[in-house]
């Protein structure tokens, strides 16, 4: 799609029809079901969204669609952090935020319009800007863990044997924190040596 796009942009290529772009909405979908198992759930709602982030690409006609698109972009640099959180992920994101950034400016303002180097510089210029706020909110704003990472669904089994086993799987199931039974005795609880 983006190579689509360019060649649209380069005037060597037309924009794709419906019935083209239909198609590769459902290749899409159905690929995302044959990886996933699902189009429901965190993976595939995750993919679901990049997808649609590429393929919005194709629809892009004019400046309000070209602002949906970089918000999708920020919106799917967001959904990287459902699955990563450290720092080097963080680090890392900086740069497609820098360059969401910097489309963004390039659009709001037309004397940037075509300075790559200009936007790149102002967008980065801004961020270094917003850095002591940053690291303000990452030093003294709570970590609200429950709210920010979700449970990803594991075939290893948590309280006991999976159908499929690896090497190290019982190394992970003896650092597992959660209940293993429970037990009731008739009368006092013995001895720990006598259990």
């Amino acid at each position: 799609c983006t190579f689509w796009r360019v060649q649209v942009f380069r005037m060597r290529a037309r924009l794709p029809g419906t019935w083209i772009k239909s198609g590769l909405l459902v290749g899409t979908a159905g690929g995302v079901y044959l990886a996933r198992g699902s189009l429901v759930g965190l993976d595939a709602g995750a993919a679901l969204l990049v997808a649609a982030f590429v393929l919005k690409m194709l629809e892009m006609n004019n400046r309000r669609d070209a602002r949906v698109l970089i918000f999708l972009g920020f919106f799917c640099v967001a959904v990287g952090y459902l699955f990563e959180d450290n720092l080097l992920w963080a680090l890392f994101s900086l740069l497609p935020v820098g360059s969401l950034l910097a489309a963004l400016i390039g659009l709001q303002q037309s004397d940037l319009a075509g300075k790559s180097a200009d936007t790149l510089k102002l967008a980065f210029k801004l961020m270094a800007q917003a850095a002591p706020l940053m690291l303000l909110l990452f030093l003294f704003f709570p970590r609200l863990d429950p709210l920010w990472s979700l449970p990803q669904p594991s075939n290893k089994g948590v309280t006991g044997l999976s159908d499929n086993m690896a090497p190290g799987d019982m190394a992970e199931l003896s650092k597992s924190p959660a209940l293993v039974f429970r037990a009731s005795f008739e009368g006092p609880m013995p001895a720990r040596n006598q259990l």
